[in-house]
């Protein structure tokens, strides 16, 4: 969570991407790449050029194309599908890390919402599912339906509006005085039917998504990561609430026990999975459940914490999970677990490509980091056949770097141009 000042860089890259995307997609544009990574396979193409009409890719084509119409050559510059992040956190404003959930109204949470958005936005990612933030209303949904109208210029938005938490868990608020007459800005419950209730509640208001918090976690107070948070009977009633209202389920999972217990519930993800051992990865093999591994958020909390005013006991939940992680999930990457990108964003909105490289440095190749966040991540939210690949007949959703992400993944951090569903929102 994060202070509301936004800083000059967010401000200019977000008043950047409303002036740019101020005007409709143009009938044909055409834009020239000297790399091509297709989001899907491991080739790369040289040298192409990518039709575009309406908001549909109409073909790619070797060298410089059709010219009719905009051409937006863009040099050397390689191209990608639009970059898909599974695990934001759009209420959140970085920094403000304790009280801000409780200061600030459902309407303002919104608008910093739509603001976070439009600065991801800028950073390349053209679709985001925020798996729950702490608005005890549904501003998120509000945000995602304005932004499907064409209200406001922004990524496409799924959304589990908040993370169902037991009483004690990750999603309450532990260090609230006991006195306090308060309800958290989250939704908590205990037992069976109240998780059915909960579920429908969700599920009334839009959830796109389901999430439970299965374990305890690091970010909050009182509770412990490597606990399983509810039981088994409850989480089965969750697996069975929300599939039968047609809804997927992730669970934010660190501990072992809790990771494998939500497996067996039958749930359709996993978020962290920060100490999954042997039996916990192949069960994820066996029933094809995604990990989401949010690598970065653990090493944002260590090497920024103390600046950013964490409190120490959070820090050293984070510290005592760092080995660990680093094992866990390098073993889950070996095994060949399905991964698909997410990172976390309690830190500042544009960082999120961050987690690219943490992503490598624990194993996975450049071109799997790249491939989970755009053909998997399309997989995971079901729609692979619309978007999270460069391919005649999908949506036009591309981003650009300068030089080769395969050589250099930091340079995803430094998105030079951006086009969603065929409509340019950054340029060079």
């Amino acid at each position: 969570m994060a202070s509301r000042r936004a800083t000059p860089v967010l401000v200019a890259a977000a008043s950047a991407l409303l002036a740019a995307g101020s005007a409709a997609a143009g009938a044909a544009t055409v834009v020239r790449c000297g790399r091509l990574i297709d989001g899907r396979s491991d080739r790369v193409l040289r040298d192409v050029s990518i039709r575009v009409e309406g908001d549909r890719i109409l073909g790619v084509e070797p060298g410089a194309g059709d010219a009719s119409g905009e051409v937006v050559d863009l040099g050397q510059a390689t191209c990608l599908p639009g970059l898909i992040d599974l695990h934001v956190h759009l209420t959140y404003n970085p920094g403000d890390v304790l009280g801000d959930a409780m200061r600030h109204s459902s309407a303002a949470k919104g608008l910093a919402a739509l603001h976070h958005a439009q600065v991801m936005l800028a950073s390349g990612f053209t679709t985001l599912r925020d798996p729950g933030d702490e608005d005890r209303y549904y501003s998120l949904i509000d945000v995602r339906d304005a932004i499907r109208r064409g209200d406001f210029l922004g990524p496409r938005l799924f959304v589990a509006p908040h993370m169902i938490s037991p009483t004690g868990g990750h999603g309450d608020f532990n260090d609230l005085a006991p006195d306090l007459a308060l309800e958290v800005p989250n939704v908590v419950v205990d037992g069976p039917d109240a998780m059915r209730k909960a579920i429908r509640e969700e599920i009334k208001h839009g959830a796109d998504w389901i999430k439970l918090a299965a374990t305890g976690g690091v970010m909050s107070a009182a509770d412990d990561p490597r606990a399983q948070a509810f039981t088994d009977e409850e989480l089965r009633a969750a697996v069975d609430e929300a599939h039968r209202h047609g809804r997927k389920i992730t669970v934010h999972a660190i501990a072992t026990g809790g990771i494998k217990a939500a497996l067996r519930a039958g749930v359709d993800g996993i978020e962290h999975g920060i100490l999954i051992d042997d039996e916990g990865i192949a069960l994820m093999k066996e029933r094809g459940v995604w990990l989401v591994p949010t690598v970065y958020v653990l090493d944002y909390i260590i090497e920024e914490g103390e600046r950013t005013g964490i409190p120490a006991d959070r820090i050293a939940k984070a510290r005592a999970l760092q080995a660990d992680r680093d094992r866990c999930i390098r073993k889950a990457f070996a095994a060949g677990v399905k991964v698909a990108f997410g990172s976390d964003t309690i830190f500042p909105h544009d960082w999120a490509p961050r987690e690219f490289g943490r992503m490598a440095r624990l194993g996975m190749s450049p071109m799997g980091a790249i491939r989970a966040a755009t053909f998997s991540a399309a997989e995971v939210l079901g729609i692979s056949a619309e978007v999270g690949s460069v391919e005649t007949g999908k949506q036009a959703d591309l981003v650009a770097v300068a030089g080769d992400p395969l050589a250099d993944l930091t340079l995803l951090e430094h998105v030079s141009f951006v086009m969603k569903g065929g409509r340019i929102v950054k340029r060079p």
